[in-house]
């Protein structure tokens, strides 16, 4: 395909790489042959298409550039919406967290929790996707949103907050991954870079409408209630952008007469002959070992367990030392390579492709989904409150100063698409992320402390910011390029999961950073006032409500967050050094094609799946077009 003078152009449609006809033989499907736990028959036909994949194939047929059109279009739209509700609701979890409820110390750990569910809820909604649909699963997400949301708007204690985060978390993880799967599934490896991030774009305006969003709603009244509108907004928005798409994907990837009546036919010759109770057991059955509940309990357990109490054990009234908290890590730990073994030698529907993890190009990418965030969790963990108590911040700056990363990280995102796609690379791109984040961080040791000025605390922000933007979309593309087609939804699945899970990893390091810290040196600078030590910990924004710049009390609580934000980024400027390393020796410098996978990793994915008859199985369909 000749090279389209518009970069990113709609109408673009390279085709589907096929492997040669000599080396993996073509396998028909058979969709009414008898197919038990997952194996294939003896006829080398495999097991039944997934109603998820089904829709996407016949979305794929139908693909024309209004229907691309319309559906990016709503996609930027409720993008748009999540981006700002993300943007504010850090905001919002400060004010809440501190004001109404006295624990501000416990951000960390909302913050792991959250980064824990996010994790958790990646591979179980790409399954259920595929099980029940793309549409059913949208709905259960936008659901899922809008219950969350209505728990933490009306809670009265944290735990209440926790647990309607918990679920709001589901909820928009789930439709960020929807999105992200359909987008990859009809891209190009050239363009996926471009389109993963296209709808995201117009968020970035919300550093600055976030900002006078937070500061107009904390300024009408009473601030141990206007945060909660802050969430109750999301909750008539988010819907009523959400419908639009429901509606589009659901008239896009209805199959069409014969593929309903073929699988009709197909669940009837399954059932013949079978009573009620026996159609319902083998539902049952093969439901529990689609979804790999055994996978998935594990991975719950295993992961909960470990990171939560990583985090509890970081609090000031618990320690590492606890004979409860050993226990629990230890379990977790167990639990966790029962998880590995399980999906690796045992589960017949893994949630998690790990054999593929035998490529150098995947590991690399999976190292760099453990390091990137764990890097900008601990480093950005506490810093709202940080610019807002000890340096001196209002609202508005400290709203837009968080902000900046993202603004920047756009700008530098879109400039790295247009150098992925005209010389089809994304190694170089990734590495000079890298490079400009190590610079970031180590200019942070500098330029972040409650004497520097407003402007050179945006400035790291801004070079960080820039940083970022270069780093997790190519770096996913090329995972998504390093995999066959088949799969793509399990291996970007299984890349969040590392990634949300880092990013918990650093919100643990960084809360025991600060609750070590801060409250020691608390104790040094405000001369052992326990009164005044418990009031400026557990209550920043309070304290500095009560004691004005230039009092010796505010002078302590800058002194003591200043030290502690120097440990703290001098750590993220290390764990970033080791991410620049591994994205030079670690990351192959795959060739970019106008094909939606590449043809080297469809043969050795094809290699993996030969059965008995030594005939391996293609599950991509000729002629499907990708943009």
């Amino acid at each position: 395909m000749a090279d389209s003078t518009t970069p990113f152009a709609m109408s673009e449609k390279p085709k589907t790489q096929l492997p040669a006809e000599t080396d993996i033989p073509r396998v028909s499907f058979d969709h009414s042959s008898s197919l038990e736990d997952g194996r294939s028959s003896d006829h080398g036909s495999v097991e039944p298409k997934s109603k998820g994949v089904i829709e996407m194939e016949s979305l794929q047929g139908r693909l024309t550039p209004i229907l691309l059109g319309v559906l990016y279009g709503t996609f930027m739209l409720l993008a748009y919406s999540l981006s700002l509700n993300q943007y504010t609701s850090s905001a919002f979890l400060n004010y809440g967290v501190s004001y109404s409820f006295g624990k501000h110390s416990l951000q960390a750990t909302i913050g792991v929790v959250t980064a824990v569910f996010q994790a958790m809820s990646q591979p179980p909604i790409a399954k259920l996707a595929d099980v029940f649909g793309r549409v059913p699963a949208y709905i259960g997400c936008v659901v899922l949103y809008v219950i969350g949301y209505i728990i933490v708007a009306s809670s009265q204690s944290i735990v209440t907050y926790a647990v309607g985060n918990s679920i709001y978390i589901l909820g928009i993880t789930g439709l960020f991954l929807l999105q992200n799967i359909i987008i990859s599934d009809i891209s190009s490896l050239r363009n996926r870079y471009w389109w993963t991030l296209f709808p995201s774009i117009p968020g970035a305006i919300n550093a600055f409408v976030s900002g006078d969003l937070v500061a107009s709603l904390m300024s009408r009244g009473d601030k141990t209630k206007q945060w909660r509108w802050g969430f109750g907004i999301f909750i008539i928005l988010t819907p009523a952008l959400a419908f639009p798409i429901i509606l589009t994907l659901w008239r896009a990837t209805r199959p069409s007469r014969e593929v309903r009546a073929e699988q009709k036919a197909a669940h009837a010759a399954r059932i013949e002959g079978l009573s009620f109770p026996q159609r319902f057991a083998r539902g049952c059955k093969d439901f529990f070992w689609q979804l790999d509940f055994i996978g998935l309990f594990l991975f719950v357990v295993g992961f909960g367990l470990l990171f939560v109490t990583v985090t509890i054990a970081n609090s000031k009234t618990a320690k590492w030392s606890d004979a409860h908290s050993i226990a629990q890590m230890v379990l977790g730990g167990v639990v966790i390579i029962a998880f590995v073994l399980w999906e690796r030698f045992w589960a017949p529907h893994p949630l998690l492709p790990f054999a593929l993890l035998k490529r150098k190009t995947v590991i690399g990418c999976v190292l760099i989904a453990l390091w990137s965030p764990m890097g900008g969790r601990i480093t950005a963990g506490y810093l709202f409150t940080f610019l807002q108590v000890a340096a001196n911040q209002s609202v508005l700056s400290t709203q837009r100063i968080t902000s900046f990363p993202t603004v920047a990280g756009t700008v530098s995102a879109i400039l790295g698409a247009i150098v992925a796609r005209q010389f089809r690379v994304l190694k170089p791109i990734i590495v000079a992320g890298f490079v400009i984040q190590v610079l970031g961080s180590g200019l942070m040791i500098r330029y972040r402390t409650s004497t520097n000025s407003q402007g050179e605390l945006a400035v790291v922000q801004l070079i960080r910011g820039f940083a970022n933007g270069l780093i997790p979309f190519p770096t996913q593309a090329l995972i998504q390029a390093a995999a066959p087609h088949e799969n793509l939804a399990a291996i970007t699945a299984g890349w969040l999961v590392v990634y949300y899970l880092s990013g918990g990893i650093g919100s643990a390091i960084g809360g025991a950073m600060w609750t070590n810290i801060v409250p020691n040196k608390l104790d040094q600078y405000l001369g052992h006032n326990q009164t005044l030590v418990n009031l400026a910990f557990s209550n920043p924004f309070g304290f500095a409500d009560k004691f004005p710049p230039g009092t010796p009390e505010r002078a302590a609580i800058a002194r003591a967050q200043d030290e502690a934000q120097r440990t703290i980024v001098i750590v993220g400027t290390c764990i970033s050094a080791v991410a620049l390393l591994t994205s030079i020796f670690l990351l192959d410098n795959l060739r970019l094609t106008d094909d939606q996978s590449l043809e080297e990793s469809e043969i050795k994915g094809g290699e993996k799946k030969k059965r008995g008859d030594g005939a391996a199985v293609n599950t991509d369909a000729a002629g499907t077009n990708v943009h």
